[in-house]
């Protein structure tokens, strides 16, 4: 007989049976713990490492950051170039979490920030970023970081908390918290942006520095050229932070501070910069020429105390950057035949070989030397050698060269640093073209003397000059007057005070620069020159401009022939006060000025009220007396 309904239920919920079904329970969790354990274990302890970077990842955020970049002054300590504080708007877009609030967010900073476009802020806002791994593929990873803006001002950052806030005061506390999230979104790390105080003023020396890839870039200048001194360290900084991206102050964080770059001190003398900017944009003004440009300096010690050009730029204003031939450094880069102001340098040779005297006469042609196709601006039948400096006498100037010789006439030149560079720290300055005496024709040595044939720079004209004013030791330029550490606040002083011997013979060099003074007395031709008490030695130039070909860009044929332009010019001066005891010298060159051609109208003026009131400034005493107009007499 079977069993009973009653008999089976018995069995099942005997005792026995529960203990059977108890223990199998057992056996079950306990088997689940024991997996459960090997798992904790296999995490915790097996896999221990990779657990802990994948969380270090998470809460742990690296940030390279800099010191502040070194600042440029003049010899006194006036600041030329500065850092301004700003603050770098760094955005966490893994805390944005609804789709909305990344297109509100992607629509507020295309307004406030319209570097980039909407498009462009939603795409970088994304939660997730596509990275590749170490073994080539495709990785998505959370997206912790972005740089939304550097170097913000601080209004921009309070606009950008201001349109994050909410406006109504009845706004629902839903709404007002997503708009708090939002926000929280943010962090405000320091940043620094590139400030010139001066404005335009010495922008061409200085250069400037432009954001590329969201790293500093310099251009040109002081900028570039001492970019790796100025540069601060670099350091990277790790430390934990909250899930909204905030660092955890009492974390075990790794914080440095990263050293700042040096100091660049100028030789530069800011008053008398602005003097000459001044007397140059005067000067722009009257003559509306193409270019102008000029520079001062100590003979004694070629420091350079002033350098400037026109037309210019600003540094703090990027729609003044349009203009290649405002930024390129025309001192440095333009070549130009000097004219008149090479004179001086063939005569001196001349004078110490003992081919002529102060006092001999030269043949002048009346004006015009067929033989050799020249001018003089006078018909001068006869000029002592003097004269010949005096008048400015092409005619008599070659005759002298002839007697002299071609190889006497480029050693005259070169000695003094033609055709070499200045001395200058700039890479791109120009040597010039200066022919080799194998290379001259029978008309060559007739045009070196008077400035044509070769080309050169401000640079070696005004160091020439100051060869001539120094007693014929020819100065290497110099511009830096010291670099200062930030750790130890020390400057350490450029003390470069390279000469180079020319030989030139102290007593003949004396004649010649009685010669340069008679340029400035009321019958020179540089008359215009002449300042108050004070003894100016100087020499004006003026060379026609060498157009070059041009050609018909559909056919190639040349429309116009090279050669030089009957109406333009390039007018200069260079000159020297007191002239035996030289302080200051100064080189002005005009492109090309409208309505004068001549140094002594257009660039011996510019000279005279820039050294005059550099003089004055420099509290250098007068040496000669000082003859009012009969006006002002009594």
């Amino acid at each position: 007989m079977g069993r009973s309904k009653d008999s089976v239920e018995s069995s099942v919920n005997s005792p026995e049976s529960i203990r059977v079904r108890i223990r199998f329970m057992a056996g079950l969790l306990m088997l689940a713990g024991l997996c459960l354990c090997g798992r904790f274990f296999y995490i915790q302890v097996m896999q221990r490492d990779h657990y802990l970077a994948e969380a270090r990842k998470i809460y742990t955020q690296k940030q390279t950051v800099t010191g502040q970049r070194g600042e440029i002054f003049d010899r006194n300590g006036n600041l030329l170039v500065a850092n301004s504080p700003r603050l770098n708007v760094e955005c966490s877009p893994y805390n944005v979490q609804k789709e909305e609030d990344r297109r509100r967010l992607a629509w507020v900073l295309a307004q406030l920030f319209p570097e980039k476009s909407y498009r462009d802020y939603y795409f970088r806002l994304d939660r997730f970023r596509t990275v590749t791994g170490k073994d080539g593929k495709s990785v998505r990873r959370k997206n912790h970081y972005f740089l939304v803006k550097r170097n913000a001002s601080l209004e921009e950052v309070r606009r950008l908390k201001q349109a994050l806030t909410p406006v109504k005061k009845k706004t629902k506390k839903k709404e007002k918290k997503k708009q708090q999230d939002l926000r929280r979104v943010f962090t405000f790390s320091p940043g620094v942006v590139r400030v010139y105080p001066k404005g335009r003023m010495l922008a061409n020396l200085l250069g400037y520095v432009d954001i590329e890839n969201d790293m500093l870039k310099p251009r040109n200048g002081i900028e570039i050229r001492f970019n790796e001194t100025m540069t601060p360290e670099k350091k990277r900084n790790i430390f934990e932070r909250t899930p909204a991206g905030h660092p955890i102050i009492f974390a075990k964080n790794k914080i440095f501070q990263p050293a700042d770059g040096k100091d660049i001190f100028l030789t530069i003398l800011e008053p008398i910069q602005a003097i000459l900017e001044e007397e140059l944009d005067a000067a722009v003004e009257k003559w509306q020429p193409e270019g102008i440009f000029a520079a001062i300096a100590d003979p004694r010690s070629g420091e350079i105390l002033a350098i400037a050009q026109r037309p210019t730029f600003d540094p703090g204003n990027r729609a003044t950057y349009k203009n290649p031939g405002a930024v390129r450094m025309r001192y440095v880069q333009d070549l130009y035949e000097p004219g008149s102001l090479a004179k001086p340098f063939t005569v001196l040779r001349a004078l110490e070989r003992n081919i002529v005297k102060p006092e001999d006469l030269i043949d002048c042609e009346e004006g015009y030397w067929r033989e050799k196709k020249l001018k003089d601006v006078g018909s001068y039948k006869t000029l002592s050698v003097s004269d010949v400096i005096k008048k400015s006498s092409n005619i008599g100037t070659a005759k002298i060269a002839l007697m002299l010789g071609k190889e006497e006439v480029d050693h005259a030149l070169r000695r003094f640093g033609f055709n070499s560079l200045s001395g200058l720290p700039f890479p791109n300055e120009q040597r010039g073209v200066f022919p080799r005496p194998r290379r001259w024709d029978s008309l060559t040595i007739t045009r070196i003397p008077i400035g044509y044939s070769f080309n050169t720079t401000l640079l070696q004209l005004l160091r020439a000059y100051c060869g001539l004013a120094n007693n014929g030791k020819l100065p290497t330029l110099k511009l830096i007057y010291g670099i200062r550490d930030p750790k130890t606040g020390k400057i350490e002083e450029n003390r470069n005070g390279d000469f180079i011997e020319t030989g030139a013979d102290p007593e003949q060099l004396y004649k010649v620069i009685d010669m340069m003074v008679s340029v400035t007395a009321r019958d020179g031709t540089a008359r215009r020159a002449a300042i108050p008490g004070f003894q100016v030695a100087g020499k004006t130039g003026t060379s026609r401009k060498n157009i070059e070909a041009v050609r018909d860009p559909v056919t190639g044929k040349i429309i116009r022939k090279s050669g030089y332009s009957a109406n333009q010019y390039y007018t200069s001066f260079g000159g020297f006060v007191p002239a035996h005891e030289a302080q200051l010298v100064m080189v002005v060159t005009v492109d090309n000025p409208k309505g004068g051609s001549g140094g002594g109208a257009v660039a011996a003026p510019i000279f005279q009220r820039t050294m005059e009131r550099a003089l004055r400034y420099l509290n250098v005493q007068p040496t000669e007396p000082v003859i009012l107009p009969r006006s002002r007499q009594r």
